[in-house]
């Protein structure tokens, strides 16, 4: 009798502690965006079965004191020798960064790459200064079985246009293993962009665009060029040249053998006389080496189209497609970031 009660009392002390526990921890029904609500069962707590509740209807924010969480996402192939200097990059933002999640795709990678990002995640998640630690890193790894003999090759003319099918595929798969409902925000950032302003998240965010791209150049000691063509705006021209075409074939840009009519971002900077580094002009497609997009255009249908789509696909499909849903592309000519050449 005397074993039962005792039995009895440590049953009524655990449902206390679990219904106490429920009770503070568990989000209410009038939570804030994204804020998760779960059930919490007493009686099958080992084999409960949760359900969540997430308001979708806010709009992210872009006061200059930073709230929104970004992921920054970012393919990797065969591309070890970038990634150290990638990790520092990211470090030196000043956004805060309990607000950045950081998600990796390394497919098709053979030179260590996959082993690398392992081994900075992990140093990343042990780092001494909490201040500096990232919420949450993620590497997914999915080969394609589609390779180039050099880095050389991979800019060929001939092989663009299936090149870039599979980019697009890869892309695709990270964002859907990666985005969430915390992130209000997405950069997709390529591993070899090497220079960009510490400031970046905060002022792009700050521009409050649908989707906004800097200027991507390539510099040497001594010279430097536009690097990322795929930012550009159609012209009359342009547009008169297409309608020429099958619907299944695709452009790409930056290549004498196809001259598409195009005005090239690269080509806009100081643009008569205007150097404001903010100064923002409407775009018509994006490249992917630095792009941030609001988190909603992705989630309202906006992928990489792996097939033609106007013309397009890959980054440059992406922002056509976004155009159709009723967003808005942008770019800043004089903000610039600098790509490995």
């Amino acid at each position: 009798m005397l074993l039962s009660s005792k039995v009895q009392l440590v049953v009524i002390v655990f449902a206390s502690f679990t219904l106490l526990y429920c009770f503070f921890k568990a989000p209410s029904l009038n939570t804030p965006e994204w804020e998760t609500v779960r059930s919490c069962s007493t009686l099958e707590w080992q084999n409960r079965t949760e359900y969540s509740y997430i308001n979708m209807n806010k709009e992210p924010s872009s006061e200059p004191e930073p709230s929104g969480h970004v992921l920054i996402l970012t393919p990797f192939k065969q591309s070890v020798q970038f990634i150290d200097r990638y990790f520092d990059n990211v470090n030196k933002l000043t956004y805060p960064h309990h607000l950045i999640s950081l998600g990796f795709l390394a497919s098709d990678s053979t030179d260590g790459t996959i082993e690398k990002l392992r081994e900075r995640a992990e140093k990343e998640t042990r780092s001494s200064n909490k201040k500096k630690r990232f919420d949450s890193i993620s590497i997914f790894q999915k080969d394609y079985k589609y390779e180039l003999n050099s880095n050389e090759d991979r800019h060929a003319f001939s092989v663009q246009v299936q090149r870039r099918i599979i980019m697009a595929k890869s892309r695709n798969t990270l964002l859907s293993a990666a985005l969430d409902e915390r992130h209000d925000w997405v950069l997709w950032l390529d591993g070899d962009v090497t220079e960009y302003p510490v400031t970046l998240l905060e002022e792009l965010i700050g521009m409050n665009k649908d989707i906004v791209v800097p200027n991507c150049y390539w510099h040497s000691y001594n010279e430097e060029d536009g690097y990322d063509k795929n930012n550009w705006q159609e012209t009359k021209e342009s547009l008169e040249f297409q309608k020429g075409l099958e619907p299944d074939q695709v452009l790409v840009e930056g290549y004498p053998e196809l001259i598409t009519h195009r005005k090239l971002l690269i080509d806009m900077r100081n643009e008569n006389n205007q150097t404001d580094l903010f100064h923002a002009v409407p775009l018509d497609a994006v490249g992917g080496t630095c792009t941030l997009v609001k988190a909603k255009v992705h989630r309202d249908g906006a992928i990489f189209p792996p097939f033609p789509f106007q013309h397009q696909v890959e980054t440059e499909g992406l922002a056509k497609m976004a155009k159709s849903l009723g967003y808005e592309v942008w770019g800043l000519p004089n903000y610039i970031v600098y790509h490995f050449i």
